[in-house]
């Protein structure tokens, strides 16, 4: 898997890459794209896009759309726009105790990110986020990977905490909360064995490094080299306070995400209490650990409007345009933001992509 530090282009520079370079990204694209696992996600979604427009009046959908209020719709763009911040804060946290120069660059790596998220199946775009950073700030990868991981531990955590706290308020379908609460017991678990392998990473280390010896001498020292930057990335779960700062970061990000929600059923003229974005926020995110087509494509535009409809009772073709444009925000401004990046950094899109693709590839077989 291509996603170590160093040079990050093959010609000169100045230099125009030869077409065989040039060529490197596009038959790594075909090859991935032809692999059979990455149509379980597209068949997934398009069982989900057949059940979401059963029934559906699409004329009257698009009457609603045609309402959509600009005003409103502004206000959840820039609230989306301003999630990042909390985000990259909560990154540079993750990375404790090593230190970022330039939240710029985290910035950069997370547009990146969730731009190949949203045109790339399988979530390769966590790849991508930790390739770029990598290259960026000189960190490993395989760390950047491993705060990644907790990242996404923390945000089902804070998830299932927030739907906890909404019980008394929201009637929730009992299968809902059922499953966030398997989720986030597996996730609690998790986070549990990943923090004493953090405490007791020394010992964690000589353990398996002590295991390695088996391996052939090249794999050896590359194994070596992986497990001390995965357990680089673990060290936060051994530091309590650190741990506190990322998991407010959290909570601010998901309550800043909660007014993109809110945003957007206000466009649409639905005015509920605030329960409604924040549920439809929570069911949408912890959702999105199902497997699908790039962008989430189905997947999203389901859940979104049997959250509507089911928990507050929402018209279906109103509840379908909130699904509509809520998606077109969350798949355009993270499109926008990570290709506007890749344009100032043109040296990195060839190897990322390459990489990327190889990287996911190989953890495929």
């Amino acid at each position: 898997m291509a996603l170590s530090g160093g040079s990050s282009s093959n010609a000169p520079d100045g230099a125009a890459p030869s077409p065989a370079v040039a060529e490197q990204p596009f038959a790594a694209l075909r090859g991935f794209l032809g692999r059979p696992f990455v149509w379980v996600g597209t068949a997934v979604s398009a069982g989900a896009i057949a059940l979401t427009i059963r029934g559906l009046h699409l004329g009257d959908v698009a009457d609603a759309l045609g309402e959509t209020s600009i005003g409103w719709l502004a206000m959840a763009v820039a609230a989306s726009l301003v999630s990042y911040y909390p985000r990259v804060k909560r990154w540079r946290v993750l990375f404790y105790p090593t230190e970022i120069k330039n939240d710029g660059d985290l910035f950069g790596a997370m547009t990146v990110g969730y731009m190949l998220n949203n045109l790339l199946p399988l979530r390769v775009g966590e790849l991508g986020r930790a390739f770029v950073i990598g290259k960026t700030e000189g960190v490993d990868a395989v760390q950047a990977l491993s705060t990644i991981l907790v990242e996404r531990l923390l945000d089902i955590l804070v998830l299932v905490a927030m739907l906890l706290v909404l019980l008394p308020i929201v009637d929730e379908p009992a299968w809902a909360t059922g499953a966030a609460l398997v989720l986030g017991i597996g996730a609690l678990v998790f986070t549990a064995v990943l923090a004493a392998a953090a405490i007791m990473r020394r010992q964690v280390s000589a353990a398996l490094k002590r295991l390695f010896r088996r391996a052939p001498a090249r794999l050896r020292g590359r194994l070596e080299r992986w497990l001390d930057a995965a357990l680089a990335g673990l060290v936060i779960l051994s530091h309590p306070r650190v741990l506190v700062k990322a998991l407010f970061w959290s909570v601010v990000g998901w309550g800043v995400s909660s007014v993109f929600v809110y945003g957007c059923l206000l466009a649409l003229g639905i005015h509920l209490s605030y329960a409604a974005p924040l549920f439809v926020m929570i069911a949408v995110n912890l959702g999105m650990a199902v497997p699908s087509s790039s962008g989430y494509v189905g997947v999203f535009h389901a859940i979104v409007i049997e959250a509507l409809t089911e928990v507050f009772s929402v018209n279906r073709e109103r509840a379908a345009a909130v699904a509509i444009i809520a998606h077109g925000v969350f798949f355009v401004v993270p499109v926008f933001l990570g290709a506007a990046y890749l344009w100032s950094r043109r040296e990195l899109w060839r190897e990322l992509l390459s990489g990327v693709l190889r990287g996911s590839e190989s953890k495929s077989r």
